[in-house]
């Protein structure tokens, strides 16, 4: 899979990933001082819930799908995009479960020739993490998801056209003849590899519900085999892709015990 990518590359950071970044300084420092002063026993807390937004950055390794709109004369797809979603968790004990969904945004790319497309993916996991450190205020985690990705390919061409009538094209016939608009779709099984840390802010010390702010990082994976349709028919000869790559988000939102 292809590590590619504004936060991996020499390329300049999008807002979104230098937020990203300054979040995890902040947190890390928070952290650091919370640790430091609850002493030893700083990890004999127990952690609390949250529910939380986040955005950030996320690469997809697309050079297969490229390789084909390219000789369709469509422009190859960005690689990089901001993603959005939310997530939550519930502790039972140091375990935490809980859910994410993220929706990424890629952009667009067009050509002269009047072709253009854009890439959106969309990822929906259940997670299940273990607090290895959890304070009053602080709980960093590693975490495993399992779920369903999709990703979805826009082909649009100025100049129309009827498009393929084939009742079971493949993924280039489609490029070739998309009419004025065809949209592709992937589906697969999707896991994540990762972790997150979160700090929780209260007005008092004796509250224990307050505002939470924290990072999440990792690595998305789609080890089967991609199904592609388009406009309800099952494509044939569809390039190996996926909606999986390295993210990095900065989260907000509630959390309490």
């Amino acid at each position: 899979m292809k590590l590619g990518g504004s936060f991996l590359s020499g390329s300049p950071m999008r807002p979104a990933t230098l937020h990203s970044a300054c979040c995890i300084t902040l947190v890390l420092a928070l952290a650091a001082r919370e640790v430091g002063a609850q002493g030893p026993e700083s990890g004999n807390a127990i952690p609390f819930h949250a529910l939380v937004l986040m955005t950030g950055a996320t690469t997809m390794s697309v050079d297969h799908v490229n390789t084909v709109l390219v000789s369709t004369s469509f422009p190859g797809l960005s690689n990089d995009g901001i993603s959005y979603g939310a997530s939550g968790y519930y502790a039972f004990g140091r375990a935490m479960l809980g859910a994410d969904f993220a929706r990424t945004t890629f952009g667009e790319e067009g050509l002269s020739n009047g072709r253009s497309d854009d890439l959106h993916s969309t990822q929906a996991l259940a997670t299940a993490s273990y607090a290895i450190v959890a304070t009053r205020r602080l709980t960093l985690f590693p975490t495993l998801g399992v779920g369903v990705g999709r990703f979805d390919v826009t082909l649009r061409n100025r100049t129309g056209g009827s498009g393929t009538a084939s009742a079971q094209p493949t993924f280039a016939e489609v490029a070739q003849n998309p009419g004025s608009e065809s949209s592709l779709s992937g589906r697969h099984l999707a896991y994540s590899v990762g972790g997150g840390a979160d700090y929780l802010i209260t007005r008092g010390a004796r509250d224990h519900a307050g505002v939470v702010f924290g990072v999440r990082a990792g690595m998305l994976l789609a080890p089967n085999r991609t199904t592609w349709t388009s406009g309800g028919r099952t494509l044939i000869a569809g390039p190996d892709a996926s909606a999986g790559g390295p993210f990095l988000r900065a989260v907000v939102g509630i959390g309490g015990r």
